[in-house]
């Protein structure tokens, strides 16, 4: 960005959409566009990790999402069949309802900040000195960055989830590990969720939760009880193939940026999804104010987060292989957290 940003369009009212538009300083005007507000209220819980902490304390928001939120506690990865892969840990995640994260991130986003409900059809005629594309795995602003990878990409899992009424007993929490089938079971405030992946060729979008669950259920016929039992009840059960961002070359481009699942939209596997467009949005907004570079913004942030887009599909790939959790480890060192912020801080 050579001259002062004055005026923002952010294209997409989610996670990173919210989060920017709270952040941005008050001398830039701001208008954000979603096309689906009603979406706000749709989702289960989302993994928030300690590194993410000081993106939400400047966001103004750590105390309410930890009131909000649920520890995840101590959890294992386990065999399909309940055997133990590694032993109870504590990986001090937050489990916050996503409504409750957007809500939250929408009370703090200042009265100034236009919100405009419709949908961008050509993010290049929105009038603005930069163009943000927090409009998720179907970014339309993606192809404005990076024409020759504007088109999400399909994988071959599908996801069951649902929410549990009552904690998962602490003995079961934690995921379990093919062949063939992943499943997992997190506690919430009052409750839990839990979710399931598996190569499926199910279709078409929207998809209907019958026929996956029934596979689901295919795979698990010598898994654990507590697995057997909870895909015999499948509480709440929506069912959704898995799509991934490309593997973008660059963020920005001229005018144009993207964040969150618009730049890397990857598997759930890490539980990073989240956090990094927590992340992208506070560092933005930081690079605006101090009339940084985008090319500065995007060399602190595209290494990072095309690293886990990588390896989340890794871990998928061991999980649903039941290869154990030396892949998981061997991912976790392959994507290290490293772009906090501020840097250095926890």
């Amino acid at each position: 960005m050579s001259a002062p940003v004055r005026k923002v369009a952010v294209v997409g009212g989610g996670v990173a959409g919210l989060a920017l538009a709270a952040a941005l300083p008050p001398s830039v005007e701001v208008v954000v566009h979603e096309a689906q507000p009603e979406r706000a209220g749709w989702g289960s819980s989302l993994v928030l990790g300690p590194w993410v902490r000081p993106a939400l304390h400047r966001l103004g928001v750590l105390d309410a999402m930890v009131r909000a939120g649920s520890p995840v506690g101590p959890g294992r990865l386990l065999a399909l069949d309940g055997r133990p892969l590694t032993r109870a840990h504590d990986p001090h995640l937050l489990a916050v309802p996503r409504p409750a994260l957007l809500a939250t991130l929408a009370a703090v986003v200042p009265s100034r900040v236009r919100v405009v409900h419709e949908e961008v059809d050509d993010p290049s005629g929105l009038d603005a000195d930069l163009v943000v594309g927090a409009d998720g795995v179907r970014s339309r602003v993606r192809g404005l960055v990076d024409r020759d990878r504007a088109e999400r990409v399909p994988t071959p899992w599908v996801a069951l989830r649902g929410r549990l009424d009552a904690p998962p007993h602490p003995g079961t929490v934690g995921e379990y590990w093919g062949p063939g089938l992943l499943v997992g079971l997190v506690p919430t405030p009052g409750g839990g969720y839990w979710f399931t992946s598996h190569a499926s060729a199910a279709a078409p979008e929207p998809l209907d939760p019958a026929p996956v669950l029934a596979e689901a259920r295919a795979l698990a016929t010598e898994a654990a009880e507590v697995v057997r039992r909870l895909l015999a009840d499948a509480p709440g059960a929506s069912a959704t193939r898995l799509w991934l961002a490309p593997a973008l070359r660059r963020y920005a481009r001229g005018r144009y940026v993207v964040v969150g699942d618009a730049a890397h939209a990857m598997t759930p596997n890490l539980g990073r999804g989240a956090g990094e467009a927590l992340l992208d949005a506070v560092t933005l907004a930081e690079h605006v104010a101090g009339g940084g570079s985008l090319v500065g913004w995007q060399a602190r942030r595209l290494p990072a987060t095309q690293a886990a887009r990588a390896a989340s599909g890794l871990v998928m790939r061991g999980a649903l292989a039941g290869r154990g959790h030396a892949l998981r480890d061997r991912a976790v060192r392959l994507s290290p957290v490293g772009a906090e912020w501020p840097p250095g801080r926890r």
